[in-house]
């Protein structure tokens, strides 16, 4: 667990306000556009269709600038398996009026929930040389072949880290404090919110990508911090007492999970008391600044009892990071065959027919959030 937090980059240059769109995970790919996009919430939905390099990240980043330009709130969704994308964004004029810009092809497939009302469908398709791409027939099954293959064998061995986690777990339960950890949540979060309307909502703030493992300092705005100083993966059990006890007392949170495994949160943030608990490594808490508060796990561990399974966790470490080097070689593997698609679709389109229909987006986003 240690070696894992010490491996996700910074990811500089990222947008005021971005998260990741999705996960690569244990379970598969985990898409985090329910918790973003319910169309009835929205003046328009655009759902941009068409293959790799087709021009969709550039549409919608596009449709941000026009967005930031007439002074509207931008959200942007990068894409989890490569952070240079975008897969979507969130828009919201000074009028109220919202606005979501997204992909809506595989692997977060998404078709209009109220078509013409809210939801269109923009296919980008209609501009690529479909004879150039039949030309091209035997690469792309072939990529797409090994794309998916690569992912498979990721989501295997990410799959397997989970299980890795589980037994880790279970040897760290009887070594654990707990109802001193819980009382320490108890008297850091505050009282029940005055409407007492409980909401948590995903936030993806970490991704293992087909570029590596990147983390975005999304919650850079909290006014305090709780870094968890994690030992062996006792990190992941606050922060679940911290949710739990969240929900208790009725307070909305984001959440940030594990892109290994969904059901581990690794980052959280209270937006009405703007409070942020995130994991650290002993490394990160080294070289940390700013009005940070550290809690170290070695206060809720009964240390004689963990001498007697240290040797089974540093085991399970050792797997993990074993099966963690495996899927991110995997994915890069992907990210290969990635690429040699998006070459393939760029060399078949016709750009200047998406540059129109960028520039028709960009002005009704401009016009309705103005």
């Amino acid at each position: 667990m240690l070696q894992m937090l010490d491996r996700y980059v910074p990811l500089s240059g990222s947008y005021p306000t971005a998260y990741f769109a999705g996960a690569n995970t244990g379970e598969g790919f985990v898409s985090a556009y329910p918790s973003w996009i319910r169309e009835e919430e929205f003046h328009r939905v655009f759902i941009l269709k068409g293959g790799s390099g087709t021009g969709k990240s550039s549409l919608i980043k596009a449709c941000a600038r026009a967005a930031d330009g007439v002074g509207a709130s931008v959200v942007v969704l990068l894409c989890s398996s490569d952070p240079t994308s975008a897969d979507a964004v969130i828009l919201q004029g000074k009028n109220g009026r919202r606005i979501a810009v997204l992909d809506g092809t595989a692997p977060h497939t998404v078709d209009p929930e109220l078509p013409g009302a809210v939801g269109e469908i923009v296919d980008v398709g209609r501009w690529w040389d479909a004879s150039m791409l039949s030309f091209h027939r035997e690469e792309i099954v072939l990529a797409r072949h090994e794309k998916q293959r690569a992912y498979h064998r990721a989501y295997c061995y990410l799959s397997a880290c989970r299980e890795v986690e589980e037994g880790r777990k279970n040897l760290l339960a009887p070594c654990l404090y707990r109802e001193k950890m819980e009382a320490a949540v108890g008297r850091i979060l505050p009282g029940e919110t005055e409407n007492g309307e409980f909401r948590e909502e995903i936030r993806y703030t970490h991704a293992l990508s087909m570029r590596g493992a990147y983390r975005l300092n999304s919650f850079a705005g909290a006014e305090r911090t709780y870094a968890v100083i994690d030992v062996y993966g006792t990190g992941s059990l606050f922060l679940s007492a911290v949710r739990t006890c969240a929900a208790e007392r009725r307070l909305p949170l984001y959440i940030s999970p594990s892109p290994a495994d969904p059901r581990r949160v690794q980052e959280m943030y209270f937006p009405h008391t703007r409070v942020r608990f995130r994991l650290v490594s002993q490394k990160d808490a080294e070289d940390a600044d700013g009005d940070i508060r550290f809690i170290h796990m070695r206060r809720f561990i009964d240390s004689d009892r963990l001498a007697g399974c240290r040797a089974r966790l540093r085991f399970a470490d050792k797997c993990e990071e074993m099966l963690m080097d495996g899927a991110l070689q995997a994915l890069e593997e992907a990210g290969k065959a990635h690429f040699c698609l998006e070459e393939i679709y760029k060399s078949a389109m016709d750009f200047r027919g998406v540059e129109k229909e960028t520039q028709r987006l960009c002005a009704y986003v401009e016009e309705a959030l103005r």
